[in-house]
């Protein structure tokens, strides 16, 4: 994106792919008809007054919905941006396998009637995960920092639900915020919606 600050423009900055995802891997309700491949993109600098849907201090994202056989001569190597702010913005080519997990909501979003045995398993471990922390596609937000909110569509109104975590880590070498995630939330009633990022 061009540089704000030089009168002239930087020259615009070449996303950089975070992750590519494939229906074949990870096939779900969620994917939109007809459609097999999810790319996410990103900015790889600090955008201090981003659209509105973006996080502040943080990359740009790009979703890209997209079937793979119209995907012709794929690049095997990403040009490299012409500039970037911080190293954590430049994930580590890496492949993945797809693993099946159950992830629960915040303790607070549970129903009413489930919140007493969490709290005897509690009692019972000293500490119980209901969220899974690092990447991750679909599931429930960590809300290690505020209390749960609701991210509404702005075309529809519907509640947005979680797609994307994008978490630091030493693996792929991403640092978001203060080493937190970045989290990518979507329509459920279109995909063709706008999306919101929200920094955590």
């Amino acid at each position: 994106m061009p540089d704000a600050s030089d009168p002239a423009g930087s020259p615009a900055a070449a996303m950089v792919p975070v992750a590519q995802i494939f229906r074949r891997d990870v096939p779900g309700p969620w994917w939109p008809v007809g459609i097999d491949l999810l790319q996410i993109l990103w900015c790889p600098n600090e955008h201090w007054d981003p659209p509105a849907s973006q996080a502040d201090v943080s990359p740009v994202v790009e979703l890209r919905w997209r079937r793979a056989a119209a995907v012709l001569g794929p690049l095997t190597t990403p040009p490299p941006p012409s500039r970037y702010e911080e190293d954590g913005y430049l994930p580590q080519p890496c492949a993945i396998t797809a693993e099946r997990v159950t992830d629960f909501p915040f303790r607070e979003e549970l129903p009413a009637d489930l919140r007493p045995r969490l709290e005897e398993l509690v009692r019972e471990t000293g500490d119980v995960i209901t969220r899974l922390a690092g990447w991750k596609l679909g599931g429930w937000p960590t809300w290690h920092l505020t209390h749960p909110m609701v991210f509404a569509c702005d075309d529809c109104g519907t509640a947005m639900t979680l797609m994307f975590t994008v978490a630091s880590d030493d693996e792929t070498g991403v640092v978001v915020g203060r080493s937190g995630d970045l989290r990518i939330f979507t329509c459920p009633a279109d995909h063709r919606h706008g999306f919101q990022v929200d920094l955590h």
